[in-house]
């Protein structure tokens, strides 16, 4: 009776400390974490499908990902050894991002073992080759083909899906050196929405919403949420021609 109670003891250390090992396990992609929107930003479902999908081109897919009505949260950037994509999406899932790009990039040569050396290497410790010279089965698992000497620049951005958008542009304020310069540049028009359908294009500079003059972004989105419902004009720069447009929010 008395070794049951050990037995049962031990198996309870024994689960404590393979629990605390597993949660003990530090995920990258959470440390190297920075913010890029503003605090509480975060999928506007209450439980998000976050999908994880590789990326090809940053720059390329920042324009795509914001024409397509995303919006970014943040990024993980590091380098290391081989990092398991799982532990991004992991990361993804925790601050409810619904799309997670992952993007790496081997930055030095395997300076050890090739797979098939690792996995002849590990035959031998399994003493299954008896003699020199014999000929014996090596198997290559997923634990060979990963080289803890081989380093990899890794980064990952995680994007929110934005509600149905009143205007859909994303625009930054304009900046000439130290002068400031009146109006907003669009930096992206979000696929079918009605700055799209009016006609309005990346880069053009938004100068005017309603007859009110736009001076920086916060401009911007006060007469768009004024007038939400109402067509508009819109008072616009494209290639230093000042131009107008009506739009329908």
């Amino acid at each position: 009776m008395q070794k049951s109670h050990l037995t049962y003891f031990i198996s309870l250390l024994f689960l404590f400390f393979i629990s605390n090992v597993a949660f003990s396990v530090e995920n990258a992609f959470e440390k190297n974490y920075q913010i890029q929107s503003p605090k509480g930003f975060q999928s506007f479902s209450k439980n998000p499908n976050t999908k994880m999908m590789r990326g090809w081109s940053q720059k390329t897919d920042k324009f795509k990902m914001l024409e397509d009505g995303y919006d970014l949260m943040g990024h993980s950037n590091f380098t290391g050894p081989y990092t398991s994509p799982n532990l991004a999406l992991q990361h993804a899932k925790s601050i409810k991002a619904d799309m997670v790009l992952l993007y790496d990039r081997q930055i030095n040569d395997s300076s050890r073992a090739t797979r098939i050396k690792k996995a002849r290497d590990k035959a031998r410790k399994a003493n299954r080759v008896k003699e020199t010279g014999n000929l014996t089965e090596i198997e290559i698992n997923d634990d060979d083909l990963v080289d803890e000497n081989i380093k990899y620049e890794i980064n990952a951005t995680y994007w929110v899906k934005l509600p149905k958008p009143t205007f859909g542009a994303h625009f930054i304020k304009l900046n000439s050196g130290i002068e400031k310069i009146n109006g907003v540049q669009i930096i992206a028009i979000i696929k079918g929405s009605p700055a799209e359908i009016a006609g309005i294009l990346k880069n053009d500079s938004i100068t005017s919403i309603a007859g009110v003059s736009v001076k920086k972004p916060d401009d911007l989105i006060s007469a768009i949420r004024k007038n939400k419902g109402k067509l508009i004009e819109v008072g616009y720069l494209r290639g230093g021609k000042q131009s107008k447009v009506d739009v329908k929010l």
